[in-house]
């Protein structure tokens, strides 16, 4: 597409945002990015399970608005997982970040709830194997989804972003004051800190801070914060007996992912206090948890949940604004796919209605 493109402003320097500005730049696009954190994946992508995963395009919910199951919402959000884990696969090569083995497992309480569960999986496209291993499941029945993928994402959020300023981002920290207006010849006004800038295109992609964003600019937005969170322990010295892929507990939706350098228990739904999670790890593998010992550290987010089962990657009712948010448990896993998605649509003029926000 040959034309000086506009300036493009980002607001949010997590996942989300820094994988926008990796597609729009890549399009010739100079973007800026804003957080009001001190740099970047600060969020809710700072102490991510690791997982790269297709396979948990469904809601998490068990009851409330959300337990409204949209199997059509679910197939487009594993689709753009899909694209998204070959994208996130070849960019963390590019970026020197280490391979991992392929696949997560999720445990169930019985065969047949596995099978069953199974049963959802191909519905909405995901390929599922039914697995048992004294290792990779803790022993218990389990959907092996050799499609997914995991990774650091807090690493990878890091590397990005250093790219991403090698290759003439600009990226602004510590912006709490951040104010916005629209002109009436369509150029926003921005104030981020001490930084003054004015801009053509604003993507806010500022995660659960995201309807309080768009209310500056008279746009109502709806997004659940679901709380979620992540205990960190030391790597035992004896790497035996350890499973090679993150494992999922179906009951708790919680993860146990061994990294590098140590391993790290998380996730849960509306759950800010880790000793549940923690108690439910133990009822799986008492010898693990004994090996672990203490926490190093303990951590929670709220992530950002849209009330209709998809994240909202689209455009708005005031031109030039865009909106990239409300992925819940899937912004690792979407974040390339919907960065690619977004940017496809601004500098192509591309029209894709799967994840339109109606605001």
């Amino acid at each position: 597409m040959s034309q000086t493109f506009p300036h493009i402003v980002i607001l949010g320097a997590g996942l989300i945002g820094l994988c926008t500005a990796d597609h729009l730049l890549a399009k010739g696009a100079k973007v800026t990015v804003i957080d009001a954190r001190s740099g970047p994946c600060e969020g809710t992508s700072f102490s991510n399970s690791g997982m790269i995963h297709p396979s948990q395009a469904c809601s998490w919910a068990k009851d409330d608005a959300h337990a409204n199951f949209d199997a059509a919402a679910a197939r487009v959000t594993a689709d753009l997982g899909k694209r998204s884990a070959v994208l996130l696969k070849t960019r963390m090569r590019e970026l020197g970040l280490p391979d991992r083995p392929s696949g997560c497992v999720q445990i169930y309480p019985s065969v047949e709830s596995a099978r069953t569960a199974q049963t959802g999986f191909n519905v909405i496209g995901i390929h599922a194997d039914i697995l048992i291993d004294p290792i990779e499941t803790f022993n218990q029945p389990a959907c092996a989804f050799p499609d997914d993928l995991s990774g650091n994402a807090k690493d990878f959020g890091c590397a990005l972003a250093a790219d991403l300023t090698a290759r003439g981002v600009t990226s602004l920290y510590n912006t709490d004051n951040f104010a916005v207006r629209r002109q009436e010849d369509g150029i926003f006004k921005i104030m981020a800190g001490e930084a003054r800038l004015d801009c053509d295109q604003l993507i806010i992609a500022a995660g659960i801070q995201t309807p309080a964003v768009l209310k500056r600019l008279d746009v109502r937005m709806t997004l659940d914060p679901v709380s979620g969170v992540a205990v960190n322990f030391t790597l035992p010295h004896d790497k035996i007996d350890l499973p090679s892929r993150p494992v999922m507990d179906a009951a708790s939706r919680t993860a146990l992912t061994v990294f590098d350098n140590h391993v790290r228990i998380s996730g849960g739904w509306n759950v800010s206090d880790p000793k549940s999670i923690l108690a439910r790890w133990q009822e799986i593998s008492p010898e693990l948890m004994a090996r672990l010992g203490a926490p190093l550290s303990t951590w929670h987010a709220q992530r950002p949940v849209s009330p209709v089962g998809r994240p909202y990657i689209s455009s708005t009712s005031i031109p030039g604004l865009w909106v990239n948010t409300g992925h819940g448990h899937m912004g690792w896993t979407l974040c390339a796919g919907s960065g690619e998605l977004l940017a496809n649509m601004i500098v192509d003029g591309v029209s894709d209605k799967r994840f339109t926000f109606a605001g």
